[in-house]
């Protein structure tokens, strides 16, 4: 679905509120205020908080799925290649947009909101689509059999959330305090792609 300005600032908005309060914590004035609209806006464009939430993920989500799918399926392109610029994706995704899944980590911790089936349902689409891929390249003699697909993809979600949400640990504990936010993104989103990289072909590609 195309967004008008008004729209995106209201999704952008909310983004916001909902990772740092929490779904619950955030009122519908919240939002209003924030993207300087009144109330009736938000209940006019999206009809309710549920709703709203809804919107922000079928927004990132339907984004993610185009790109992982394009990316998976170019049949042009190496097996390992197509493993790293995943990996890539992935990471960049993740560090660009700290308030969608700041939002998502808290999301998924709170059994009652509307969102978690769609989350959930999210996961398991996307789960499958890479499985498919290490399976194909393990039929193709590239991959090693016996690889638990469900934990690579737990590591991959797993690590760059965590540099994503203790990024200021990580820049104190690495000595380096001397660069500034933009450095730092660019700084986390190439080593932590590095990393994940050499790791899934360590358990892809070369035998225990």
């Amino acid at each position: 679905m195309e967004y008008n300005q008004k729209q995106l600032s209201i999704l952008e908005s909310a983004e916001k509120l909902f990772a740092s309060h929490g779904f619950h914590a955030t009122s519908v004035r919240d939002i209003a205020h924030e993207a300087g609209v009144n109330i009736a806006m938000i209940s006019y464009y999206f009809g309710s908080k549920e709703k709203l939430i809804e919107a922000i993920f079928l927004k990132r989500i339907i984004t993610w799925k185009a790109t992982l799918t394009e990316t998976l399926s170019d049949a042009t392109r190496s097996y390992v290649d197509r493993l790293d610029t995943l990996v890539e994706q992935f990471v960049q995704r993740i560090m660009s947009n700290p308030c969608f899944n700041l939002m998502m980590m808290r999301a998924q911790i709170q059994s009652d909101i509307a969102v978690n089936e769609l989350i959930h349902e999210n996961k398991k689409e996307a789960y499958e689509v890479i499985h498919a891929f290490i399976s194909e390249g393990q039929e193709k003699g590239v991959f090693t059999r016996n690889v638990d697909v469900m934990m690579m993809v737990a590591t991959l979600t797993g690590t760059t959330n965590h540099i994503m949400s203790t990024r200021h640990h990580f820049q104190r504990m690495s000595n380096l305090e001397h660069l500034t936010d933009s450095e730092l993104q660019e700084y986390l989103i190439i080593h932590t792609s590095n990393h994940l990289k050499n790791l899934f072909k360590a358990i892809l590609i070369h035998e225990a």
